[in-house]
């Protein structure tokens, strides 16, 4: 008969067992989960463990700053809020064409000021795409930037023009920092095009936290470019597909594997915000939207826009449990169901609309994980040959011309389909105060499969490159445990953690 005190012997005999590694710091074995049999060894890697793992949060951004200095000093001059250097393509590595910039930076605004904005804070200004449109429209805009070479860049566009330089503050500052900025003072913060560039999921719960503490009651922190892990395969199969060298279907797989693999932006679940909002005490619920415009690229395909309410504000409209109908068999023709709408009790979710966007990409990745061979992908890239697609820009016009508001939001649970939340545009009243109704603020917009009681960050937040060094670790630890120990003294799994969990009460 085993005692627990055996048991917890046996394990405390495996965690000095695994301090032996070389690569290997601290360890603690704990049993496995609920009912399941086994244990569970957490270890923290060494500090030389990898080269390319080992760097902490600030090394991250510090890495990511001296990579803006330099691409900001060897910009070519140009007219201010026209400089999209660095915008390059991941299906061709070349600049995305101009125009297709030019348009997602129009559309980027207009959301932005639906929320009529008067007090702004940019986290991340750049090169001035949104402040050069943005500012004269506000009584005071705050920008600031990871870049002092950026921020020195504005400061000199901002000094030439009268109209700015009373009411625009700069400084040079990461986005956790918030030292020097005015609490309670902003109607809206701007986290444009950034977040993908944090250094983790914990990262972006500590900014987003900050930025609050910065914002009025009732104030919007807009979060643009959320980039979404739930197509980020398929976005490498096709880039795969598309290249000259690409010889059959198992190099295709293969090649998006490994460059999945290295990538080292951050990326974020839609139901990461979902939750974030139910749970937080200062947030009145999230707004998610795919990117606006006709534009046909990574940005309106893989791409998400986001508005976190605080609370303070009771002009929302609440959606998440509006009246449904169901793409393909209560509604099949745009035409006909944004006329429905005119005569419909509003709010009203049509959900499971398949996204013309993303219609090629999903159908060539879906038959090569089906066996098909490159060139059937191909065709299907081309021709997807699913006629019921809809391009959300379509949805989006219609409405807008039969005196509607609609919001098209990622769908639950397949991110080749999206929803399209139809509002009454006239029920958004004008307070008078000269910036026009607005569109209709909204909460729940998006719908998550499931609400957590905490946010955190876990596998709702990944950067692929980290994922990959970890497990690469792991593995490596379990195989040299496995030279040394029969199986049934392994560790049903080996997890890498930048910090020991608690014992559990009770233990020794």
């Amino acid at each position: 008969m085993t005692t627990e005190t055996q048991t917890s012997t046996t394990r405390e005999r495996l965690a000095d067992l695994l301090l032996q590694h070389e690569e290997v710091s601290r360890a603690l074995v704990l049993p496995a989960t609920g009912t399941a049999p086994g244990t569970t060894a957490f270890v923290v890697p060494a500090g030389d463990a990898d080269s390319a793992g080992r760097a902490g949060a600030e090394e991250q951004v510090e890495d990511w700053q001296q990579l803006y200095d330099r691409l900001y000093e060897d910009a070519e001059p140009g007219p201010w809020g026209d400089n999209f250097v660095g915008w390059n393509s991941s299906y061709d590595r070349r600049p995305i064409d101009r125009d297709e910039m030019r348009q997602w930076q129009s559309r980027t605004v207009e959301r932005i000021r639906d929320l009529r904005p008067r007090r702004v804070l940019e986290i991340g200004a750049g090169s001035g795409l949104l402040l050069s449109r943005l500012a004269r429209d506000c009584v005071s805009y705050w920008a600031t930037d990871l870049s002092p070479v950026a921020v020195d860049d504005l400061a000199r566009h901002v000094a030439d023009d009268p109209a700015l330089a009373d009411w625009v503050t700069l400084r040079a500052q990461p986005a956790d920092r918030v030292y020097g900025l005015p609490t309670g003072y902003f109607d809206t913060v701007v986290i444009n095009s950034v977040v993908q560039l944090f250094p983790s999921g914990d990262y972006l719960t500590t900014v987003v936290n900050r930025a609050l503490t910065l914002l009025t009651p009732g104030g919007h922190v807009f979060l643009g470019d959320i980039r979404d892990p739930r197509s980020l395969s398929c976005l490498h199969t096709t880039v795969a597909v598309g290249r000259p060298t690409a010889r059959d279907a198992a190099y295709v797989l293969r090649t998006a594997r490994r460059t999945r693999a290295r990538e080292e932006e951050l990326f974020v679940h839609p139901d990461y915000f979902a939750r974030l909002a139910h749970s937080h005490p200062e947030l009145a619920g999230a707004d998610l939207r795919l990117k606006r415009g006709d534009y046909h690229n990574e940005l309106s395909r893989h791409r998400y826009d986001v508005v976190l309410h605080k609370t303070g504000d009771d002009r929302f409209t609440a959606v998440a449990d509006c009246a449904e109908l169901r793409w393909g068999s209560d509604a099949e023709d745009t035409g006909e169901l944004v006329e429905r709408m005119r005569g419909a009790e509003l709010p009203v979710r049509v959900t499971g609309i398949p996204n013309a966007r993303l219609a090629g990409e999903f159908a060539a990745c879906r038959a090569l994980e089906a066996g098909a061979g490159l060139e059937r992908a191909r065709e299907l890239l081309a021709h997807p040959e699913r006629s019921d697609a809809v391009d959300p820009h379509t949805l989006d016009l219609l409405a807008e011309r039969a005196g509607l508001h609609v919001a098209l939001t990622p769908a639950q649970g397949d991110p080749a389909c999206f929803e399209a939340v139809f509002t009454d545009a006239g029920a958004h009243t004008d307070p008078g105060d000269g910036m026009g109704a607005g569109a209709p603020a909204l909460t729940g917009t998006y719908r998550p499969e499931q609400l957590a009681d905490e946010p955190g960050s876990g596998s709702l937040t990944e950067i692929p490159a980290a994922v990959h060094r970890a497990e690469a670790f792991a593995a490596r630890v379990h195989d040299w445990l496995r030279e040394r120990l029969p199986d049934d003294e392994l560790p049903t799994a080996v997890v890498p953690v930048g910090t020991l969990p608690p014992l559990p009460e009770g233990s020794h």
